[in-house]
């Protein structure tokens, strides 16, 4: 009858020796006078944050919580060279941290006793020395689209967007080249997957697909796996020359929806919800380009509604004054459009031409117009 209460017992002082799991930081950036490190979560909530003064920062012992993925970033206070975040994973330990002052768009060198982030630095690092100037120069081109929005010519604008989609073009195939270079370091990585899902493949995924394919059994059957080959699997369906899936659903007059009817050169298909503020928004720029004529006679506009109410959808149409073809089945998002199109969120564009091949899935607002007057031009 003893022998449970010492069990019980061993148990109480097994669970309150539990180790807990806590980081420390030192970092060396020289060159960078005065600047900021942080780490965040990926929901961008700060965790850890610290000043850098004369290239150097610390922070000592914090609690960590749960080991997992991460946010870093070093800025610099004198500039903003407009890089993103780095991903980096966390657990009990010590973190070293070295970087350039001039190269803050860099991955940098995370020193831990983390075989998780040995994977990731190892990756990140290699895809950094194999497209350092393709990165600098997408960067910079952002900036710019951002910073003088209202300051380029039409002409301009579009220079600058030809010359973002060649350098996001030359990177993935640069990170393809990259990671295909990891996994024969590290063949058995079973966050081989989660790398993979954080690359762009949505713009190749025929090229991901096939990459996926070769990571290991349990790569593939991790979290991240599962989620990246069941979209991979979907988007190759979806890629540029493959005939668009068919549309379901009624137009707002109660009449089933005919493909057949469109007889356009091009056709854009949005896929949007009444109660999505950003989707009705958009509205307003699918009005102004309805409204060129170069657009509006040559390309059918047709907006998907993903609602589940009929008089949400019809309202919204009333209110915002929508004129071009609408369809929805009022199924929400289990609509069968949402996922043969893939639609994982809203809103999203697909351009097609006259005979429903995809051109471009997917494809941003800010870009539709300059992709339509391209293939205008050539067809």
């Amino acid at each position: 009858m003893k022998f449970p209460c010492i069990i019980l017992l061993g148990l109480l002082v097994a669970a309150g020796c539990k180790k807990q799991a806590n980081v420390e930081f030192s970092g060396s950036i020289p060159g960078l006078n005065a600047g900021v490190f942080t780490i965040k979560t990926l929901g961008d909530s700060t965790v850890y944050g610290e000043n850098i003064k004369d290239g150097k920062f610390a922070i000592p012992q914090k609690h960590l919580g749960r080991p997992g993925y991460f946010k870093l970033n070093i800025t610099d206070d004198a500039k903003n060279d407009g890089h993103n975040p780095f991903e980096v994973y966390l657990e009990d330990g010590k973190y070293t941290i070295e970087a350039k002052a001039d190269e803050l768009y860099k991955y940098p060198k995370i020193t831990s006793t983390s075989k998780i982030q040995e994977q990731l630095s190892m990756f990140y690092t290699l895809a950094d020395n194999m497209s350092a100037e393709t990165q600098l120069q997408i960067v910079k081109i952002n900036k710019n689209l951002t910073d003088n929005v209202n300051k380029l010519s039409p002409d301009a604008y579009t220079a600058l967007l030809t010359k973002l989609q060649e350098y996001q073009s030359k990177m993935r195939d640069v990170n393809a080249t990259a990671f295909k270079q990891f996994l024969k370091q590290y063949p058995q990585s079973e966050i081989s997957a989660h790398i993979l899902s954080k690359l762009d493949y949505e713009g190749d995924p025929v090229t991901y697909y096939a990459i996926f394919k070769s990571l290991s059994p349990a790569a593939q059957s991790s979290e991240d796996g599962q989620e990246i080959g069941d979209k991979l699997s979907h988007m190759i369906k979806l890629v540029a020359g493959k005939q668009a899936p068919v549309l379901e659903g009624k137009t707002p007059d109660g009449k089933t929806f005919d493909p057949k009817s469109v007889h356009k050169k091009m056709i854009v298909i949005d896929f949007w919800k009444a109660g999505n503020a950003f989707s009705r928004k958009n509205h307003d720029q699918v009005k102004s380009l309805l409204a060129q004529d170069g657009i509006g006679k040559k390309v059918e506009f047709i907006s998907v509604s993903l609602d589940s109410k009929s008089d949400w959808w019809t309202t919204a149409l009333k209110d915002d004054k929508l004129t071009w073809t609408q369809v929805s089945d009022l199924k929400g998002n289990d609509s069968p459009n949402a996922a043969n199109y893939n639609i994982t969120e809203i809103p999203t564009y697909y351009l097609l031409d006259g005979q429903w091949n995809i051109i471009v899935p997917k494809i941003p607002l800010k870009t539709l117009e300059f992709e339509i007057s391209q293939y205008l031009k050539k067809h």
